[in-house]
């Protein structure tokens, strides 16, 4: 029997042998990495975003305790919390210099310069992630737990868990019984793998295969493989798809379930809201049907006595000589108390009363109803909106997104740097000899390049790569109309200053001639590109963004903050695409891409007021 063939169990956690797969894999990428920031995963309960700057890149480190780490190109919806806060006053702005593995388990650590703090990741079921110092005292934890074998809480000192050794008889027992993974303390995908679920199974030699597979995979020797909604390994697997990179295997199969735990998570929470209002609601709608009843048999009570008044008055005149305050009469099969002291008319009077009584109940019930249908509709609205924002915004990221970018209106990419270590990257590892090279004529602003692939560039699309450079230039902060910018060829831009100079980082030497596109307007178009469940806001000069969407904004220095022009842009894709929902989710998206306070001057559809 080949073991490949045997069904795997859906994984929702990282093994070891991922684990070392991938710290092989991206130990020198991370070491280094300076941590800019922290966000929690918004609906999430505890999966963490590290954004780091890595040698001149923007990577996002993303932390799920008790399933994965690994590095992301998706833009996960972020959020704070005041514990993000306490957890960014421990960590940001200090360096990882060092990331390994503890005791062969699943739990990583990355050691930070300051102070000799720890961040360490546990990867095992019911994990946390914990900051420690160089005492291993815990500072954070995400979630206070409490262990046979060890407390994790802030104060204590951090332990791993124990490691325990099963009994020789019991891993005989296991064997006997075909449990290879369990027997061996691996995953089912391992066994499958190393063709170990065998007849003539011998444990010295299944340890060995062990044992050379987590050597294999600490040399590097890596076949990064995905069977979609499965596994993930970092071997080759019977129908597994090949990646170039583990952790975009990674990445890519965690995104899917992270994809559907969010809108599951947020679907339950609505369904039970839901749930209550439609209970409501049925309670309702039988206590109208209850009332109409009553209304209308009060009414043809009432219509009944008045129909046989004189009948019945002479029936309630006797009775009443009998000294009987009441009499029971049976009108039309139902059996009506009748009040002996007033008349047929009188007594229909008191009938059309409580007919009228439930006519009111009725009225105020369908009141009641409107509304809770209309609390319903609005929570579905709700449910749907949230489940677009989170496929919206759950898009992968191309490489060039982590600087200033733009596709020019003939489909050249221009990219420009967010700070001097940005440019410096641009220049240093893309620019090559026949790309073109600008800069707005300023102190301060964007080292932008666009890409010609060795075709020839036209006036137009320097003009769309000029407006990017002037407007993230210090411009638009000086509140300035228009600036120049300078271009040149990639060959004409060095590192290298002349004898006895020094460039400081993100400067360069330009040589040669320099050729300016004068007055560039600091006018920048922000599009929306709605792409089946995914969303793009672009960026560039109005023709680069109309030749991409008919459904942008143009914005110029003015007074508003980021805050404040990017509702204001929100509510014009809103009205522009009333049939997209979930747009909101956005926002964090455009609010970097705006250089500084705004207005808004032009956008691209009319309204009627």
């Amino acid at each position: 029997m080949n073991s490949q063939n045997i069904k795997l169990q859906r994984k929702t956690s990282m093994t070891y042998f991922d684990l070392i797969a991938w710290v092989t894999e991206n130990k020198k990428i991370i070491e280094g990495c300076i941590i800019d920031n922290v966000f929690l995963v918004q609906n999430s309960e505890n999966t963490y975003i590290f954004k780091l700057h890595c040698s001149g890149r923007d990577q996002d480190l993303i932390i799920e305790p008790g399933k994965r780490i690994n590095l992301t190109k998706y833009n996960y919806p972020k959020i704070s919390s005041p514990k993000i806060t306490i957890l960014r006053e421990l960590v940001r702005e200090d360096i990882i210099t060092d990331i390994h593995i503890i005791d062969k388990e699943r739990i990583v650590v990355l050691e930070l310069r300051r102070d000799g703090k720890k961040i360490i990741a546990e990867l095992l079921p019911r994990g946390v992630l914990v900051i420690t110092d160089k005492n291993n005292k815990i500072l954070f934890t995400s979630e206070n737990k409490e262990f046979k074998d060890r407390i994790i809480k802030s104060g204590e000192t951090y332990k791993p868990p124990p490691t325990l050794q099963p009994r020789k008889e019991d891993i005989e027992k296991l064997i006997k019984n075909g449990n290879i993974a369990k027997a061996l303390g691996i995953p089912q995908e391992v066994v499958s793998y190393l063709n170990l679920q065998d007849s003539l199974f011998d444990p010295e030699i299944a340890k060995s295969k062990v044992d050379n597979l987590e050597k294999s995979l600490l040399s590097g020797k890596i076949i990064p493989c995905m069977i979609k909604d499965v596994t993930v390994v970092p071997f080759k697997l019977n129908g597994c798809e090949e990646y170039q990179k583990f952790n975009d295997a990674l990445d890519e199969y965690f995104y899917n379930i992270i994809q559907k735990e969010l809108i599951e998570r947020y679907s339950k929470k609505i369904s039970e809201e839901k749930q209550k209002i439609m209970n409501t609601i049925k309670q309702l709608e039988e206590s109208i049907k209850e009332y109409e009843n009553k209304e209308k048999t009060y009414q043809e009570i009432a219509n009944t006595v008045l129909l046989k008044a004189y009948e019945i008055d002479q029936l309630l005149s006797e009775q009443k000589q009998k000294n009987n305050k009441k009499i029971i009469l049976n009108l039309n099969g139902v059996e009506v108390e009748l009040d002996t002291s007033l008349t047929a008319t009188k007594n229909a009077e008191k009938f059309f009363d409580k007919a009228k009584e439930y006519k009111r109940k009725i009225a105020k019930a369908l009141e009641s109803l409107s509304e809770l249908k209309e609390r319903l509709e609005k929570i579905e609205k709700q449910e749907l909106e949230k489940q677009n924002e989170i496929k919206l915004i759950l898009r992968k990221k191309e490489w060039y997104e982590k600087y200033r970018w733009s596709i020019s209106r003939n489909g050249f990419l221009i990219i420009a740097g967010k700070d001097a270590s940005q440019n410096e990257s641009i220049v240093r590892k893309f620019l090559k000899d026949n790309d073109i090279f600008l800069h707005a004529d300023i102190v301060g602003a964007p080292a932008t390049v666009i890409f010609t692939q060795d075709k020839t560039i036209n006036d137009e699309d320097i003009y769309d790569a000029a407006v990017m450079a002037a407007c993230y230039s210090k411009a638009w902060k000086l509140d300035l109309a228009a600036v120049d910018v300078f271009w040149v060829f990639g060959n004409q831009v060095s590192k290298s200053p002349p004898s006895g100079e020094y460039l400081n980082k993100g400067s360069f030497m330009i040589y040669g001639k320099k050729n300016f596109v004068k007055n560039v307007k600091l006018e920048l178009a922000l599009g929306i590109v709605i792409n089946g469940n995914t969303a793009t806001i672009v960026v560039g000069s109005e023709e680069a963004v109309a030749s991409k969407t008919k459904f942008y904004v143009i914005i110029a220095p003015g007074d508003d903050d980021k805050d404040k022009i990017s509702q204001k842009i929100l509510k014009v894709f809103a009205r522009s695409l009333p049939e997209i929902s979930g747009i909101n989710a956005l926002k964090v998206e455009i609010e970097d891409k705006i250089p500084g306070k705004s207005k808004i001057v032009k956008t691209s559809v009319t309204y009627n007021s």
